[in-house]
């Protein structure tokens, strides 16, 4: 049984382990080149803290994921409209895959967006990455394909949402 998961806003002396964490999460489970010119906003957390609400997961002492909440109309969000939470850059230590440590950072993103009343969340995901598809829709999200978009070529990044209970 794994030790308690501490989810947390990130802090400064966080940023590079983030960075770190992201680029290695993606690259392990096949969906990013480390050549890619993508890592460098993956390695940028300092960036997406300064425009957006960034989480870790910390067990132990460790962070073992983030995620990065982005309100609509802000510069990170992509997809959100009318008032939705958008989440962005959720990523997993590799280690610490399939230890709920996912889960636990979706539940915090749908904490914020009912403190904020969004009335829904949102995310994109890559067209490849079919685990985390599964992963979204066993959550209770539902695909958006008329939100799906390619921000350069050769990424397709296809939309999900859930509403959010309140009550």
């Amino acid at each position: 049984m794994p030790s308690p998961l501490i989810i947390r806003p990130a802090g400064e002396a966080d940023f590079d382990v983030i960075g770190a964490l992201c680029v290695d999460s993606y690259a392990t489970a096949g969906h990013l080149d480390p050549t890619d010119p993508y890592t460098v906003t993956l390695r940028d957390a300092r960036a997406r803290a300064a425009h957006a609400e960034l989480l870790v997961a910390e067990r132990d002492g460790v962070i073992v994921g983030s995620v990065t909440i982005c309100p609509s109309g802000t510069e990170f969000a992509e997809v959100g409209r009318d008032g939705e939470s958008e989440f962005r850059f959720l990523a997993v230590a590799p280690a610490a895959w399939r230890t709920g440590v996912g889960e636990a950072l979706v539940d915090a993103c749908e904490q914020w967006a009912r403190e904020n009343g969004a009335p829904a969340h949102v995310i994109c995901v890559i067209d490849r990455n079919h685990g985390a598809h599964r992963f979204y829709e066993q959550l209770g999200f539902s695909r958006l394909p008329e939100r799906d978009w390619s921000p350069r070529e050769g990424v397709h990044l296809l939309a999900f949402r859930r509403a959010v209970p309140y009550g």
